[in-house]
């Protein structure tokens, strides 16, 4: 079978509400279930599936410190949305592997952002790689992604999938299409998909259409290609009108999530090497979140608390202005800007000044 082009970057089962020891392990049993079939049905028909994930409803604290012990290898799993998690749970849960959200949806405030900024430093000093299963989601309680880690589900069954398909986008302009016709192409796959997904589960699909990469299967290509770039205020306009795009030509009856371009700093090769050349800040991605990118993400920066806390304030702000869903993940690191760490899948990161 020849490989498609289209990747499906995550597969993600939304599960019914938990409340006991028994119903975790049978909603995990027929997590693992849904998730093989699926993938092999998939891969039957030449599409590759990256990830397999699950995303609960933010059960009780007791169910998440049993969840621990039925975690498979490489099976990623968000606890969902529960304000009773306190500081010392996420920095745990997180230590464990597990996928952490927290929300906010109040007016901007830079005492909380700070009380965030301190988490996120408290989860990163234990291990960098902790902070990257970590984000605050700025939007209300019903939003629901595929994406980790700012997932949780509404407590119904679903599947939530998710695609990689920057370098597919590149190919069909280059074939002389143009940018709406190049995205129709392409969700006319994600369609293909989505039925075959509805036919083998029997649950219903929905689809988070956002425009994401992974290392050299890069959005910022798409940029350098038009003749935009991140790096200055055309990067601005590009960003919107890759939005509109997206927009114009998914299905809105099946989209769940953000659903627009997004700039995840350690998962962008181009953005890498911007930031290995001393190119990019942290400050340029949050520019950038107010054209309606989904959010600042992935940013490795120098452990400054104050810093962060002021990063986070204002994507609470733009929040509050443009009123779409943003998120944020930091992983602030005991190294200056230039340096590299370690962020285990992630690889070598090169640090990013604010």
């Amino acid at each position: 079978m020849t490989q498609n082009s289209l990747i499906v970057r995550a597969i993600t089962y939304f599960t019914p509400r938990v409340e006991t020891r028994e119903e975790l392990e049978s909603i995990i049993h027929r997590a693992s279930e849904i998730h093989s079939v699926l993938e092999k049905t998939l891969e039957n028909q030449g599409y590759h599936v990256f990830t397999k994930r699950i995303s609960l409803p933010g059960p009780r604290r007791e169910i998440i410190y049993k969840l621990v012990d039925y975690l498979e290898r490489g099976l990623l799993v968000s606890t969902g949305y529960n304000s009773e998690y306190g500081f010392e749970d996420i920095i745990e849960f997180t230590s464990k592997g597990l996928f952490v959200p927290v929300l906010y949806n109040k007016e901007p405030s830079i005492d909380k952002a700070r009380e965030y900024s301190s988490l996120i430093h408290k989860i990163a000093s234990i291990n960098p790689e902790n902070a990257t299963r970590f984000a605050i989601g700025f939007h209300d309680e019903y939003f629901q992604t595929p994406y980790f880690p700012d997932s949780s589900s509404r407590g119904s069954e679903a599947i939530g999938l998710a695609f990689l398909y920057p370098e597919l986008v590149l190919r069909k302009l280059k074939e002389g299409l143009t940018i709406w016709e190049a995205f129709r192409s392409v969700f006319r796959e994600v369609n293909r998909v989505v039925e075959i997904t509805r036919n083998t589960t029997g649950l219903p699909v929905f689809v988070d259409y956002s425009l994401s990469p992974w290392m050299e299967n890069s959005v910022v290509q798409l940029y350098v290609e038009a003749g935009y770039s991140v790096l200055d205020s055309s990067g601005v306009y590009y960003t919107w009108l890759l939005n509109k795009v997206i927009d114009d030509t998914s299905d809105s009856s099946i989209r769940i999530g953000f659903n627009e371009v997004m700039l995840p700093y350690a998962e962008d090769s181009i953005l890498l090497e911007y930031g290995r050349r001393g190119l990019i800040r942290a400050r340029d991605l949050l520019l950038l979140a107010s054209t309606c990118v989904a959010g600042v993400d992935m940013i490795v920066v120098p452990e400054n608390t104050e810093s962060l806390a002021r990063i986070i304030a204002g994507l609470m702000s733009i929040k509050y202005v443009k009123k779409k869903p943003l998120s944020i993940r930091a992983i602030p690191v005991s190294s200056k800007p230039g340096d590299t760490v370690d962020l285990g899948r992630f690889g070598r990161v090169v640090v990013i000044d604010y």
